[in-house]
């Protein structure tokens, strides 16, 4: 990714939602038991996903950061679990991304003297935790590699209809246009990881 700090903000809301869908080898095996699961994810984007929460600096900052903190995390344990070489590109792909993200949001906040709000927004540190923990119990190949990209698609759905209320919320001119930069950036990653989705299914 590019090192302009407009790109911190390429949220991928996916680290707060990213495989809640990801099911033990038992579970994949189970049409039934997988359909549930992916509603139980979609209960969770939505509750992370508060179209109604009027959004200030301090809060985009913050909810930003633990997005990218959780895109990380997963990221780093589909390079460890997943089976499939373009996943674990890709997965690499959004480490290295949103490591620079969170260092570069962190140096955007000091140069506005914003400080992020913390804790982030309590759903988002809830789809965290829970990603976290689905993702650690997911069988590796391919039911956590197919519930690792779906998630990705569904996540960067939403972290573009998120980029766009904060685009419109935001006070300070830079992180307005910083958050208005990023919403091509997190499209182009929403291509890859449909491109991705087609692959493998």
């Amino acid at each position: 990714m590019h090192s302009r700090p407009s790109h911190l903000l390429t949220v991928a809301a996916l680290g707060s939602v990213i495989a809640l869908g990801a099911c033990k080898k038992s579970d994949s095996a189970n049409p039934d038991t997988t359909m549930a699961m992916m509603t139980k994810t979609d209960s969770a984007m939505d509750k992370s996903a508060d179209t109604t929460r009027n959004l200030s600096d301090d809060q985009i900052l913050g909810d930003l950061d633990a997005i990218n903190s959780g895109e990380i995390d997963a990221g780093k344990m589909a390079q460890t679990k997943s089976t499939n070489a373009d996943v674990k590109a890709f997965a690499k792909q959004m480490v290295t991304a949103h490591t620079k993200m969170k260092s570069d949001g962190a140096a955007l906040a000091a140069k506005i003297a914003v400080t992020p709000k913390s804790p982030a927004d309590s759903a988002i540190v809830a789809a965290n935790d829970s990603t976290a923990a689905h993702l650690t119990s997911a069988s590796k190949g391919m039911p956590f590699d197919t519930a690792y990209v779906n998630a990705q698609v569904a996540g960067h759905q939403m972290a573009l209809d998120f980029l766009r209320r904060a685009s419109s919320q935001a006070q300070n001119a830079d992180l307005k246009k910083a958050v208005t930069d990023a919403i091509p950036v997190v499209q182009s990653h929403l291509d890859m990881a449909q491109s991705l989705q087609a692959k493998i299914k």
